[in-house]
């Protein structure tokens, strides 16, 4: 049996204003039935199939396919709970095929027409981007910043909240990651009339669906962050999420409250952290910290986890599992996070380390060490001098402009940092000015290279012809060819194995 991989793309479209205090699911299609799909909520709709759909895998069960043509697609019957309310929330997961064939193709749409009773409306539109409005408004709109893709899961969120803050009243999220935010002028959500459409965006406007879709839902409140997750799974979202700081984050002391949102599930959480990956992943001796009712954790305060102080230079990992003891699947192993202190010495160079064609006037720059109050630059055309230099004239900025440079030449620079107390030798970086050859294949200090190597380049600014010198000693290189522009490549043939040309 052939099985073809799909992946299937959700949606969630949330509006929010002020009328409702409870979350209810104001339509649930699960999509189960090809024939005769139901409304599964507490206070059902009816629903019915225009042409026809097949019934399918789904991502939570079975699914529908459509096919791209507007004649098949589904209708839910207008009623009074699917519009007007003070908050709404739209999810389905979907599965997109052949995006790039057409103008657009819509998920789910309340509408008689453009402007015609128009309500909400979700789909994919030009440049395949995820686009959600409300009540018709094109200027303020979720939109996404990635491309949506044939056969990927995606779980596509649109939040509208009539209430909130400005410039936060409608935001777009993809897989749980906030992708835009944006004002509305609108505080409720229209009324007008029109059916729910799944799989176009009115009767007649041709943005017909191709693809799968399952679990279509719709809630009279906007989804929190939890309760996203939660309809991405089908279930309540049960581990921890949203980390303070981000994942990765470059931090600026040597203590820090460390933070998360929990799990719907969580009545206590397990914090692990450690500067092992592994050993906070395993939760090794020393990394569990405890187990606490609060989101929040200190680290590197006396009286606290790592109470001399979190090192400068070193990346820490944490995690956290929830717990719930009346729940079989308790506890829920968290991600991996990690966060850093700088180190020391300078960092983040620019020009980058190893950076070719750069300006011969260029202005030296970098990010200064954990407390460093001074910096000494050492600069020259020879690594052994910059790495072994020693009594150059501190300064208190982080720029240096060593004056015009000579083209196609590589120079050296390193960076001392000074706290006050103690001088930390920085690393010795480098770079190449304009005019040299570049893009070199393979790389300056390649490994595991073929045996039958071919050496390509990019030509340098001003460069008419070129001379390829090779060998295995780079004392006494020969000359092995030469060409014009155009002829950027040498074969040197089979060279001999675990030996550096």
């Amino acid at each position: 049996m052939n099985k073809r991989l799909i992946y299937l793309l959700s949606f969630v479209l949330v509006l929010s204003t002020a009328g409702n205090a409870t979350a209810d699911l104001v339509l649930h299609l699960p999509f189960e039935d090809a024939q005769n799909p139901i409304d599964a909520s507490a206070n059902p709709t009816t629903v019915g199939v225009l042409g026809s759909l097949n019934l399918i895998d789904g991502k939570l069960g079975k699914g529908l396919e459509f096919d791209g043509n507007n004649a098949n697609r589904v209708e839910v019957t207008h009623a009074g709970k699917l519009e007007g309310m003070s908050a709404l929330s739209i999810a389905a997961w979907v599965l997109p095929r052949n995006i790039a064939s057409y103008e657009g193709m819509s998920i789910v749409s309340k509408r008689n027409a453009f402007n015609d009773g128009d309500v909400y409306n979700l789909f994919i539109w030009t440049g395949q981007f995820v686009n959600g409005r409300v009540n018709g408004n094109n200027a303020n709109i979720g939109l996404s910043t990635i491309v949506l893709e044939d056969d990927t899961w995606y779980h596509i969120t649109l939040v509208f909240d009539g209430q909130g803050n400005a410039g936060e009243k409608i935001k777009l999220y993809i897989n749980g990651a906030l992708e835009s935010s944006d004002d509305h002028p609108d505080n409720a959500v229209n009324t007008g009339g029109a059916p729910v459409w799944v799989g176009e965006l009115d009767a007649a406007r041709g943005f017909a669906w191709d693809g799968i879709m399952d679990e279509v839902r719709l809630y009279n409140h906007a989804l929190s962050e939890v309760e996203i997750l939660s309809a991405m799974e089908g279930k309540p979202w049960p581990y921890a999420f949203g980390p303070d700081p981000a994942d990765g984050a470059l931090l600026s002391d040597t203590w820090v409250n460390l933070s998360w949102s929990p799990g719907a599930l969580a009545n206590s959480h397990d914090v692990y952290i450690g500067d092992n990956f592994d050993a906070v992943n395993e939760g090794a001796e020393g990394t569990f910290i405890g187990n606490q009712a609060t989101t929040f954790a200190v680290v590197g305060f006396p009286g606290f986890a790592f109470p001399d102080g979190l090192v400068p230079g070193t990346t820490y990992y944490w995690r956290i599992d929830e717990v719930n003891d009346a729940e079989p699947n308790s506890p829920w192993k968290g991600d991996i996070w990690s966060f850093s202190i700088p180190p020391k010495t300078a960092y983040f160079p620019d020009p980058d380390d190893g950076a070719e064609s750069v300006d011969v006037d260029v202005q030296l720059s970098w990010t200064l060490g954990f407390g460093a109050k001074l910096h000494t630059v050492y600069f020259g055309d020879n690594f052994d001098y910059v790495n072994n230099a020693t009594g150059g004239q501190a300064q208190g900025t982080t720029t240096y402009t060593p004056g015009t440079l000579k083209m196609a030449k590589t120079y050296y620079w390193r960076v001392d940092e000074f706290d006050i107390v103690e001088t930390y030798k920085g690393d010795v970086w480098s770079f190449t000015t304009e005019g040299a050859v570049a893009a070199l294949d393979p790389a300056n200090g390649a490994v595991d290279v073929t045996q039958t190597p071919i050496l390509t380049w990019t030509p340098g600014v001003n460069g008419a012809s070129h001379e390829v010198y090779f060998g295995a000693d780079a004392a006494s290189l020969e000359l092995k060819a030469s060409g014009i522009l155009g002829s950027e490549s040498y074969e040197p043939g089979q060279v001999v194995c675990v030996a550096t040309y």
